[in-house]
Formats: structure tokens, C-alpha cells, sequence
């Protein structure tokens, strides 16, 4: 078997714009390098985003996303681009250079002129037609590497003893401490677990603060909670494939269609937008109706059929098999 080209990732990332392409995108890695192929990122981010690409290839820093010119001629056997701000420019020029362009998109922003487009949404793709084959629905999700292979949950226990809460790389407006504490007064006796890439302080006992975990350390707090408050993000799929019963929150505006369709998909609890005056009230609700065993065993059980891990590998075979018919 030959050994695979040069993978080359183009994302970004950061505190203010968030984790979840660099996140996503470094399960890709991951599994391209165990198979024995090189790594390039082309990355516009901060040290959080740097950090999160730790092992995971070479990086290159700074902005790619406007100037087709300012590419450089990489020719890359597979060219992954994730990202929010791409213009319709480099999109094609990364298109004229890769053997194999994919684009993971979730919001069907743009037209793409060949290659593959992984759209991990719920909603009817594509929009509008173009060059690309579209892969969708959320077995396409490409998750980290702890969540390829994930034991399926015991009993649900009756009473809530492990809440998790996690609102993503950031949080920029002091957003988490006010949902701990609210999730602290609804269940008093139980310990929460706060995952955030910010220095908080635990803002009262029974609260256990967390900051740069791995995906492993993430996969084993999942598993041992009862129920959790998310952002709206990448989070919502592995918290879907550790089948945790889950109140959603919406803090950026690309999370709409996780809101829109998780509710109905396993019965997470759509609370809105971080933002929205009915915010607590939501939240309040949403976590009253997990306290329920027998709704946590049901959402449980849909949300593990949903979810199976192999996004990642999905895409890689899928590749596979285009190539050895010729295609592109």
C-alpha cells in the first residue's frame, strides 16, 4: 500500500472566534498521520488554537482566507478548508491545486466548483447546486480521537449527581459563571463540572473548574455526567455519541442549525441564545425536564443511534474509493 500524499488544512480559530474548526479539523489529522501521511495546517489563529494543533503536523501561522495569491503552491494530494470567512477566490484556488478538496460547511454559505463538501447539518444540502459531492447529516461529523470508540451508557441513575457544563474555547462575556451558578442552585447536592478555556475561579463548593483537557479527559467527564449545558457547537456531537442528556445554548450565530434540529433528532433541550432576555427561564426548564430518569434514558438511547464516531474514517474511505475509480 503506498503511503498517503500531503494532507493540507486550512481553518482558523481562536478566543474570540472559537475552537471548533481547529477542534474538528485535528481529528483529521490525527488519523491521517496514523495512517503515515504529512500534515500541514494553514492556520489564522491565537496560542489557543495553536495549542489545540500540538502533534498534529506542521503549522504555518496567519491570515489565507482573502488572497488567492498569497496561497503558497503546495499541491497537496488532500486539501481540507473549514472556515467561516473564505472567500469564493481561494476556495477555488485551493480547488486548482488539491487532487482532493474537501470543504466542511454547515451553514451552505458558498457554491463549491469540484471536490467534496462534508455539511454535518441536519438541514436539506445542498441549497444550491453545484460542482461538489455533498456528504450530510451528523455521521459525517468528524470527531476527536477519544470519541471513535465509546462504550455504550449503564443505568441511568434516577437522581442527578454529575452535571457538565461547557460553553466552548471562550467565553467572552462571562457567560459560564452565571449558568454554573444557576445550575448549582437547581441541583444543590450534585457536583458540576466546568469545562472553560478561561482562568475562572470555581464560583462556589461543588463546582470543579477545568481548563485545557484533552479529548480523552473530555470523553471521560462526558460519560460520567448525568446531564450537561453545551454551546451549540462541535461539543453538541460528542456529547451526542457519549449520549448525555443535554441543554443547548446557542452563543454564536453558525450554531443556529444545531438549535433547529438536535431537539427533534434525540430530545436535547433547545435553551436559545446566550443573549435572549428569556435565557434563565429556558435554561431553568430545560434542566427541570432532565431531571426526569426515565427522559435521560430516552434521550440516552436516541442520541448513541446517532452518533457512531466515524465521521472521521467515513470521509477518508469515502476518498479512498474515489480514487481508485479515477474521480476527483
Amino acid at each position: 500500500m503506498s503511503r498517503p500524499g500531503l494532507l493540507v488544512i486550512f481553518t482558523e480559530g481562536g478566543r474570540a472566534r472559537g475552537l471548533g474548526h481547529v477542534s474538528r479539523c485535528s481529528a483529521y489529522a490525527r488519523y491521517r498521520m496514523a495512517q503515515g501521511g504529512r500534515v500541514l495546517w494553514m492556520l489564522d489563529g491565537d496560542e489557543r488554537a495553536t495549542a489545540m494543533t500540538a502533534d498534529c503536523g506542521e503549522v504555518r501561522i496567519g491570515p489565507w482566507q482573502d488572497e488567492p495569491a498569497s496561497l503558497p503552491d503546495l499541491r497537496p494530494d488532500v486539501a481540507i478548508v473549514d472556515s467561516y470567512t473564505v472567500s469564493p477566490a481561494v476556495v477555488a484556488a485551493i480547488a486548482d491545486q488539491a487532487t482532493t478538496p474537501v470543504f466542511i460547511d454547515d451553514l451552505q454559505r458558498l457554491t463549491y466548483p469540484r471536490g467534496f463538501v462534508v455539511h454535518p447539518a441536519l438541514d436539506p444540502a445542498p441549497l444550491r447546486p453545484d460542482g461538489a459531492e455533498w456528504l450530510t447529516g451528523p455521521s459525517w461529523q468528524p470527531l476527536r480521537p477519544a470519541f471513535w470508540s465509546v462504550a455504550l451508557r449503564g443505568p441511568v441513575r434516577p437522581v442527578v449527581e454529575r452535571i457538565l457544563v461547557t460553553l466552548g474555547g471562550s467565553d467572552l462575556d462571562d457567560v459560564g459563571a452565571a449558568i454554573v451558578g444557576q445550575v448549582a442552585d437547581a441541583f444543590p447536592g450534585a457536583r458540576i463540572d466546568w469545562v472553560t478555556g478561561d482562568a475562572s475561579p470555581s464560583p462556589r463548593p461543588g463546582v470543579v473548574v477545568h481548563r485545557g483537557l484533552s479529548d480523552q479527559t473530555m470523553a471521560a467527564l462526558m460519560l460520567e455526567a448525568d446531564l450537561a449545558v453545551s454551546a451549540a457547537g462541535t461539543t453538541t456531537f460528542e456529547l451526542a455519541r457519549c449520549g448525555v442528556p443535554t441543554v443547548l445554548l446557542g452563543v454564536a450565530d453558525n450554531q443556529q442549525p444545531n438549535l433547529d434540529h438536535w431537539p427533534d433528532l434525540c430530545g436535547f433541550v433547545d435553551a436559545g441564545r446566550w443573549d435572549a432576555v428569556d435565557r434563565d427561564r429556558r435554561i431553568r426548564a430545560g434542566l427541570d425536564r432532565l431531571r426526569d430518569p426515565r427522559i435521560r434514558r430516552t434521550i440516552t438511547d436516541r442520541a448513541e443511534a446517532t452518533m457512531d464516531g466515524q465521521g472521521v474514517r467515513r470521509l477518508f474511505e469515502r476518498l479512498q474509493t474515489r480514487s481508485r475509480k479515477g474521480g476527483s
